[in-house]
């Protein structure tokens, strides 16, 4: 599921007290000014806290 587009860091996302305990995957990657899009980053996987 696509979450965002940000052009400031860090970028936080709030999640529902619901999901606390799951896992959450990212894939990151730069898309320049002009719309070129760079390569995607490896999965980075978290918890999702309280």
């Amino acid at each position: 599921m696509f979450m965002a587009v940000d052009t400031l860091a860090p970028y936080t996302l709030d999640f529902a007290m619901a999901d606390g305990g799951k896992n959450a995957h990212y894939l990151l990657r730069w898309v320049n000014p002009t719309g070129e899009k760079g390569p995607r980053s490896e999965t980075a996987s978290a918890t999702i806290g309280p």
